[in-house]
């Protein structure tokens, strides 16, 4: 093994010398080079192969072509690019695709070297990078979809693109995501020729008489989107159970481009006119958005013109709406009163200015509507409750969750909903009655989804100072659960702190060594602390002691807040012990990252912005 090392080193050192004759590098540096080189091909004839071995020798050769290309503009130096960075290139290349060939199922190293190469502007080899790919990885659509967007985009070769799809629908016939970019590439195509007979100014009855009757024939079958309709008929074979999905994706490419009009005509028709397909909720719903398919352009055209789009679309939306209506009087079914629901959501919440009132009282009058005739589903009726207490609909929010409350009495939204609407009813007469309510809503849910209602509370007793303040800001410190305790802890500490100073340290002290720990409860202590007008140095000191016997293990940023706390109040002979403090105590995956940023920190504090001993060769 060692003869093909040495053999790879040998045939280096025309290169290197080459670099350092020509000024790129001096001669300790190139030897640092080989000496690097030489580790990397040693490893790599190790009987036990490792990807991160070729990862960080291929890493490390275009850190090389990097400095190069620096050194090449920072001396002016032209000479010998076919035999330095070319050769580096082909190493790079000869690399990944030994790499590529030991580990074959990494995508993503095969995705990284056609990056490389794509770099490099070498077209051919990434087609060919992406052909091997796909022996191996055929059944990965996207996969599939870059190969042919290359072949497409940067090699300018429609055939090869087609080809390539077609090949994968036919490892791939159930993958709708294939079908629709071969359906917007044939497109694309079509754009193409389309903008190129513009740009040699020919004319329709010019290019027919110059073209020969075949080549006639198949520019017109392409045209005239013939190819893209037999796209879209053969993916509905393929697509029986799911065709009004796949026709509302196939339209909505196709209403980019401005020659498709008949084409988008022609698949609503298909959708209308079928007996079976008509009498599916989802044909309904793509038919009644047909109203709203031009609104993109609208809201472009307005926009540039500074005029207001809102009353166009509302006459669009009216005509949509008028559609689902119908849909409804046909189809009378939950799944077509929630599909108008949903319709409904999705137009409030573009919050426009003019309309949103509109929009809310046609969702309002939908929500109703169904939830006289079926039980709405509890994920709605969170939806509808949301939107009554947004549009100021207090009295009907609060009725609503009355009434589903004991059938959904886990669900922690509706007890959201329910407290906070009834704090708008609680005086200081009867805040006794909300805190039983809500020590009744947390005994309804798991405590694990009991955040939000905490919070509620705790916000509403903090704005309303009342004799359950500070009991209620206690016992949510002390629940075992972390995002509520810690939410409650940094209340309370703000809380205690407008008590005075005094107060706040006896806070302080009483939660201190009470689990569960969080070092943002300590480093808000710390801040508090730190912003007294006399700052007691010894106490923040402890207060740091206290967060680092919790979290001194795997917290880098705290030793590293210590250390400058010490610098700043001028105690610098301390830092070094600290220093070490932290090498011994760290996690073994932490110590170097406290290292690096104890180096900056160093370089921060002495204004030195340059680190003298770093090697660029390493």
């Amino acid at each position: 093994m060692a003869e093909f090392a040495q053999r790879g080193i040998e045939e280096m050192l025309i290169e290197v010398e080459k670099m350092r004759k020509i000024g790129l590098f001096s001669t300790e540096e190139t030897r640092a080079i080989m000496k690097k080189r030489k580790r990397f091909e040693y490893k790599m004839q190790r009987r036990t192969k490792e990807k991160e071995v070729y990862l960080q020798y291929i890493q490390y050769e275009i850190g090389v072509l990097q400095l190069i290309k620096l050194r090449r503009e920072k001396r002016s130096i032209e000479l010998g690019k076919d035999e330095i960075e070319k050769e580096i290139v082909l190493r790079i290349y000869k690399l990944f695709r030994i790499a590529c060939f030991r580990f074959n199922s990494d995508v993503k190293l095969w995705l990284t070297y056609a990056d490389f190469a794509n770099k490099n502007f070498d077209k051919e080899r990434v087609s060919k990078i992406y052909t091997t790919m796909l022996q191996t990885h055929n059944k990965k659509p996207n996969l599939w979809i870059i190969a042919a967007k290359h072949e497409f985009e940067a090699n300018e070769s429609i055939e090869t693109a087609r080809n390539l799809f077609q090949r994968a629908i036919r490892f791939l016939p159930k993958c709708q995501k294939l079908w629709i970019e071969y359906f917007k590439m044939e497109l694309l195509c079509i754009e193409l020729i389309q903008k190129r007979k513009e740009l040699l100014g020919i004319k329709e009855s010019e290019s027919e008489d110059k073209k020969s009757e075949p080549i006639s024939r198949v520019e017109d079958a392409i045209l005239s989107c013939k190819i893209v309709e037999i796209i879209y008929k053969n993916a509905i074979k393929e697509f029986e159970n799911n065709v009004p999905d796949l026709i509302n994706s196939f339209i909505f490419v196709a209403k980019d481009f401005n020659f498709t009009q008949n084409l988008i005509e022609n698949m609503y028709k298909s959708l209308s006119e079928d007996e079976n397909l008509s009498k599916i909720e989802e044909t309904q719903d793509v038919l009644a958005k047909r109203h709203l398919l031009e609104e993109g352009e609208i809201l472009k055209k307005c926009e540039k013109s500074g005029q207001i789009a809102d009353f166009t679309i509302a006459e669009l939306e009216e005509k949509a709406n008028s559609a689902y209506l119908e849909s409804l009087e046909k189809l009378n079914t939950e799944k077509m009163h929630l599909i108008y629901i949903d319709f409904l959501i999705e137009r409030l919440k573009l919050n426009s200015q003019y309309l949103s009132e509109e929009r809310f009282e046609r969702l309002n009058d939908a929500f109703s509507k169904t939830e006289t005739k079926y039980q709405l589903k509890l994920d709605y009726l969170i939806e509808w409750i949301r939107y009554l207490i947004k549009f100021k609909k207090t009295t009907e929010a609060y009725n609503l969750v009355e009434k589903y409350l004991e059938k959904f009495k886990t669900s922690k939204d509706l007890w959201a909903f329910y407290l906070h609407l009834n704090i708008e009813k609680t005086t200081k007469e009867n805040e006794k009655n909300l805190i039983d309510l809500f020590r009744k809503s947390i005994g309804q849910i798991r405590e694990s989804e009991s955040f939000d209602l905490w919070e509620i509370i705790l916000n509403w007793i903090l704005a309303d100072e009342s004799e359950y303040t500070e009991k209620l800001l206690q016992e949510g410190s002390c629940i075992m659960r972390s995002d509520i305790s810690l939410f409650a802890r940094l209340k309370y500490l703000s809380w205690a702190f407008e008590k005075g100073v005094d107060k706040v340290r006896d806070v302080y002290n009483g939660l201190r060594q009470v689990p569960p720990y969080d070092v943002d409860f300590y480093l808000k202590y710390i801040q508090i602390e730190k912003s007294l007008s006399k700052m007691d140095e010894k106490r923040v000191e402890k207060v740091f002691e206290d967060a680092l016997m919790h979290f001194g293990g795997d917290n880098v940023d705290l030793w590293l807040s210590f250390i400058e706390f010490k610098q700043n109040i001028n105690k610098t002979q301390d830092v070094a012990n600290l220093y070490w403090r932290a090498m011994k105590q760290l996690d073994a995956n932490q110590v170097e990252i406290f290292t690096q940023k104890f180096c900056l920190f160093k370089i921060d504090v002495s204004g030195d912005n340059q680190p003298n001993d770093v090697d660029m060769t390493e």
